[in-house]
């Protein structure tokens, strides 16, 4: 079949060929080069489709139209370079890499990661070191690199590394830790003194977000933390006193989510989304709220509101619960 297809391909085109360089050219000369050449092609595109491997053979009527075409346009080039890469191609393969590993040079720890949190030395990489490597400089290393990450990210890191058994890492998580509550407290008084001096809804925002930080970090626990928790309740309330505010609302829902109040909690955060955020930046509490009330069909209507970005933490709840 291959060799009565070769053989045919080779006749018809060189018929086609001889007509037109051994005679002049007529209407009638003209439609015979054509119709040898086309079956000259079509003999051709069989055998190139024959040779095709199998996944290149599907659908027929696209791979064999391709190469017919290709072929019929460029006379002679085309099979000629269709001919050159079915060979290239099947008995010149490309030998596969049989390496399975890239050998890379080893990186050093940044002792400034700054927005780095995403990297190979964001926070999953730098708590695999302070959890599993057994060298106490390179987890000084490690712990003097998450002091310079955002506070969300640092704090449960060095909270971690209060609990390393070398004495100079815990020191130093330690003396981080007590910047950064130094930094918050110092930013605490200072707004204080503000919102004593000129009363406004902005500084007793500020004060009760200063509050709400040294929870949400957990810095603050047991009796300081409900403390805490209070004096960011009493400010937001002073803030909404003076001008009522959507933010202010927001935050005090979920400072009353943290003090398990949530029927308290819904009043605010809706009145939030009334203020004029949007559903999506309100959902996530308001859902929260919904479920420690027992409302499970309302925080089911709130999860709707949920990203679905995949591996996000509120994805992965809407689809459980979607």
């Amino acid at each position: 079949m291959k060799i009565w297809l070769i053989l045919q391909t080779i006749a018809f085109e060189s018929a086609s060929f001889y007509l037109v360089f051994d005679k002049e050219m007529t209407p009638t000369l003209w439609v015979a080069f054509f119709t040898s050449h086309a079956i000259a092609c079509a003999s051709f595109t069989a055998l190139s489709w024959i040779l095709l491997p199998k996944k290149y053979k599907r659908p027929v009527v696209s791979s064999m139209s391709f190469l017919f075409f290709f072929n019929y346009f460029l006379p002679l080039i085309g099979m000629l370079g269709t001919a050159c890469s079915l060979l290239v191609a099947l008995y010149l393969p490309r030998k596969p890499n049989i390496v399975t590993w890239e050998e890379c040079e080893k990186s050093p720890l940044p002792q400034n990661p700054g927005d780095e949190v995403n990297t190979q030395f964001g926070t999953g990489a730098l708590r695999e070191i302070l959890l599993h490597n057994g060298d106490p400089e390179r987890r000084l290393l490690a712990v003097g690199a998450i002091r310079h990450l955002p506070r969300q990210h640092a704090v449960p890191l060095l909270q971690l590394a209060l609990k390393d058994l070398t004495d100079d890492v815990r020191l130093l998580a330690y003396a981080s830790l007590e910047s950064i509550e130094t930094q918050i407290n110092e930013s605490l008084s200072l707004f204080k003194r503000q919102l004593a001096h000129q009363p406004s809804a902005n500084k007793a925002y500020e004060v009760a977000q200063q509050y709400w930080e040294l929870c949400y970090l957990g810095i603050a626990e047991g009796v300081l933390r409900k403390h805490y928790l209070e004096q960011a309740e009493q400010y937001l309330h002073q803030a909404n006193v003076i001008q009522d505010s959507a933010s202010s609302n927001l935050l005090l829902g979920r400072v009353l989510l943290e003090q398990q109040r949530p029927k308290e909690a819904t009043i605010h955060l809706e009145r939030a989304l009334e203020g004029g955020l949007l559903v999506k930046q309100v959902a996530p509490y308001l859902a929260e709220a919904a479920y420690r009330s027992g409302d499970y069909q309302i925080a089911k209507q709130y999860i709707a509101y949920f990203p679905e970005q995949k591996g996000e933490k509120l994805s992965q709840i809407k689809e459980y619960w979607v």
